[in-house]
C-alpha cells in the first residue's frame, strides 16, 4: 500500500501531461494560407499508403488525389499529397490535429511541394490548409472546415491559447476569399 501512496501522484502526472500534450499552431488567415501554398486545389482522395522515411525514424502518408480544379496554381489531374505519421506495421505515429484522408473524402487543400525531392505536395500551416467538404445541412450548398480536434491556437498578441475551432463556411465563400487573395497578391 506504501508503494502505490507513492506512486500513485507520479503515475497521475504522467497520465496528465500524456492526455494534455497536442499540437498548438499560430492560426492563419485564408489570405496567409493562399500567399503561402503554391496551389490550392479542390480534389477527392483516391487512395492512400503508409511508408518509413529513409532513415527509418518517421512514418509518413502519402495519398492520391484527382484534382477537379485549380483555384491557384497549375497541376497535374492526379497530385500525391504527405502527411507525417500513420502506421507501418506494428508501429504508429500521430501528430495532434493532423488528419488523415480516405478514398473518396473531398478536400480543397492549400499546398505547396514537399522538401523531398520526391514531388509530392505537403499541407500549408500543418492542418490548416486542410478544409474537408462536408455535406450541407440543407442539402444545397457544400461547407468546408479546416477545424480539428486536438489543437491549440496561440494568440501571440495577448499571449494566450485556445481550442483551433478552424473555419467553418460555404465552398463558395472560400473560392472567394481565395480568388481575392490573389488579386491582392498580383497588386503587390
Amino acid at each position: 500500500m506504501r508503494f502505490f501512496k507513492r506512486i500513485f501522484p507520479f503515475a497521475l502526472a504522467v497520465i496528465f501531461v500524456l492526455t494534455a500534450s497536442g499540437t498548438t499552431i499560430v492560426p492563419m488567415s485564408i489570405e496567409r494560407l493562399t500567399h503561402a501554398s503554391t496551389h490550392v486545389l479542390v480534389a477527392q482522395a483516391t487512395g492512400s499508403w503508409t511508408q518509413w522515411n529513409a532513415e527509418h525514424t518517421m512514418i509518413f502518408t502519402f495519398t492520391k488525389f484527382k484534382v477537379s480544379r485549380a483555384l491557384k496554381g497549375q497541376a497535374a489531374s492526379e497530385v500525391v499529397v504527405k502527411q507525417i505519421g500513420g502506421r507501418a506495421g506494428a508501429y504508429e505515429q500521430k501528430v495532434a490535429g493532423v488528419r488523415h484522408w480516405q478514398s473518396g473524402d473531398e478536400a480543397v487543400l492549400f499546398v505547396h511541394p514537399s522538401q523531398s525531392p520526391d514531388g509530392t505536395l505537403v499541407v500549408t500551416g500543418l492542418m490548416q490548409g486542410d478544409f474537408r467538404v462536408l455535406p450541407s445541412s440543407n442539402g444545397k450548398e457544400k461547407m468546408v472546415s479546416n477545424g480539428v480536434l486536438g489543437v491549440e491556437a496561440f494568440n501571440p498578441q495577448q499571449g494566450t491559447t485556445e481550442h483551433f475551432s478552424g473555419s467553418r463556411m460555404p465552398i463558395t465563400r472560400l473560392e472567394s476569399l481565395v480568388q481575392d487573395a490573389l488579386v491582392h497578391e498580383v497588386a503587390r
